[in-house]
């Protein structure tokens, strides 16, 4: 039987449906998009397939997760977040705020992800008078799609499209550096550790918008 914590309290009955172990993080990963089981596998280092089958069945009992088949020529089974799991973002970002002051650098055996850093563009950002489309590709396979629209950034895992503003491309050590170590993009871009297609003031934007430097 699945644990109560028996409180007629809103805190509380959250965390009857999202406090188990796991539960959290793999909605943080369904935030930028669907992912089929072995991309969540991958991309949550340290859980067990089948605590991994257990979580996504209770997400999926609990209306959180759903299945979807995608489409030829790439048919897959993928999970990805309902309407009622993603009211858990404004939380997530939250918490990603509050657990921010704790982060250092990271010690040998800690795990980083790029899926992870494009939640935490989506947290640092603090909005942007200009609107754009910024397509991020990153190590030449992690490629993600970024939306500045006023006070929101729309982040969604995907490859580039002819109607976007700027193509960025780099490694994840050039990524790292800019969005966590202070390194200013317009100085990696002159020294071609970036590469910029398109509108590049757009990605300057961006930078400028999460709090890096532009």
């Amino acid at each position: 039987m699945k644990r109560s914590y028996r409180q007629s309290c809103g805190i509380a009955k959250a965390l009857d449906v999202v406090g188990e172990r796991w539960t959290l993080l793999i909605a943080r990963n369904l935030l930028v998009g669907p992912q089929r089981y072995k991309d969540l596998l991958e991309t949550l280092p340290g859980i067990t397939t089948n605590l991994l089958a257990d979580r996504l069945k209770d997400m999926t009992e609990a209306g959180l997760i759903a299945q979807r088949t995608l489409p030829p020529p790439a048919p897959a089974v993928v999970y990805e977040l309902t309407p009622l799991g993603r009211e858990l973002e404004p939380a997530l970002l939250a918490l990603g705020r509050f657990g921010a002051r704790y982060l250092q650098t990271p010690k040998r055996g800690d795990r980083t992800h790029v899926r992870w850093a494009m939640v935490s563009l989506k947290r640092r950002y603090t909005g942007s008078a200009r609107a754009g489309t910024i397509a991020l590709a990153i190590d030449d396979r992690h490629q993600y799609r970024l939306r500045m629209r006023g006070a929101q950034l729309e982040v969604e895992e995907g490859a580039a499209r002819e109607q976007d503003d700027v193509r960025a491309s780099m490694t994840s050590e050039v990524f790292r550096a800019l969005l966590f170590q202070g390194a200013s993009a317009r100085a990696s871009d002159d020294a071609g550790r970036i590469v910029l297609q398109g509108n590049a003031q757009t990605f300057y934007d961006l930078m400028a918008a999460v709090g890096a430097q532009p």
